[in-house]
């Protein structure tokens, strides 16, 4: 009514969420449902933000895969799967993990963490370091022939 305290409306409450963080279309409108906005609202105000390209599923993807591979890389199927989790549609995340993580790239980036716990784990027994590096790869989502590969490799390399 008249004398209730005006709440801002699902706009400038979308508009100032997105100043903090990138978000996917469903998280943007899941977080304005929990702000106590009705569905239409939301999704006009979702509609609105995609129209003026502050909301970007394909651009989110992007850059999402682009911080993985240089802050936390991942396996390409524990990216996929972040990505699904966030509502990002299949098919743009298939373009995003096509276009900057084809997977070659993850053959090289297994070889790369692999070698470089390996490294570290120089002390170690060699079954130790062998399942050690092998547990690292794997918690990250690669998958196991792909790590055991990296393992083989690196200890190959050493020897030779």
């Amino acid at each position: 009514g008249p004398n209730t305290p005006t709440k801002s409306d699902a706009w400038s409450t979308l508009s100032s969420l997105l100043r903090g963080k990138p978000l996917t279309e469903r998280e943007a409108a899941a977080r304005l449902r929990r702000a106590g906005f009705a569905a239409d609202e939301t999704a006009a105000a979702v509609r609105r933000a995609v129209d003026e390209e502050l909301l970007d599923d394909r651009l989110f993807a992007k850059l999402w895969v682009d911080d993985r591979l240089l802050h936390h890389p991942l396996s390409r199927r524990a990216v996929e799967v972040e990505l699904v989790e966030k509502g990002v549609a299949r098919e743009l995340i298939a373009g995003a993990l096509d276009a900057a993580y084809p997977s070659s790239k993850e053959t090289e980036l297994a070889h790369e963490l692999a070698a470089g716990r390996w490294a570290r784990l120089a002390g170690c027994e060699p079954d130790v370091r062998r399942r050690r590096v092998m547990d690292h790869l794997l918690r990250r989502g690669f998958p196991a022939g792909l790590a055991g590969d990296a393992v083989r490799r690196v200890e190959r390399e050493e020897d030779a």
